[in-house]
């Protein structure tokens, strides 16, 4: 039985849900980390979180965790506004399928919460976000002034 599409739509919506939660809780506080870090009062290789990733044997471990931070905040944020939302979620669910592997490779309780983000945002990069999305709204307008973005319609679904 396929749902409607409004259903649809709010089922969208709840599971975009997850990313605020993830932005609230793990995001933000990672995301001040780095101001003290770019404004050169904490040096670089101080960052316990890049350290934590280089131990794991990642390459760039400095580039990863900034990588890793600006997805559970910006792209966290982007995907609970339904901003760039496939993009956004692509990326994010590829941060979370890094973490599932650190939880498990440490043995950590929590890899469970790692492996449900991962297929959140896997679902929101096949999907889209919806209607009730700012991604619907850009593409909606664009619609109506008669422009045409074939080669961004992954962007704005």
């Amino acid at each position: 039985m396929k749902l409607p599409r409004t259903q649809t739509d709010y089922g969208l919506l709840v599971l975009r849900g997850s990313a605020a939660l993830l932005l609230i809780v793990y995001g933000w506080k990672k995301f001040t980390w780095l101001f003290p870090l770019i404004s050169g009062r904490v040096p670089w290789s101080s960052w316990g979180f890049a350290a934590q990733i280089g131990k794991m044997g990642f390459p760039l471990p400095i580039l990863l965790a900034v990588f890793v931070v600006l997805c559970e905040s910006v792209g966290a944020l982007f995907i609970a506004l339904g901003l760039f939302t496939r993009v956004s979620a692509a990326l994010t669910a590829i941060s979370m399928a890094g973490a599932l592997y650190f939880s498990l490779r440490v043995g950590e309780a929590s890899w469970q919460l790692a492996a449900l983000y991962f297929l959140s945002f896997i679902t929101l990069a096949l999907t889209g976000p919806g209607k009730f999305s700012i991604d619907q709204l850009l593409n909606h307008g664009a619609r109506e002034a008669g422009l045409s973005f074939p080669d961004c319609a992954i962007f704005l679904d």
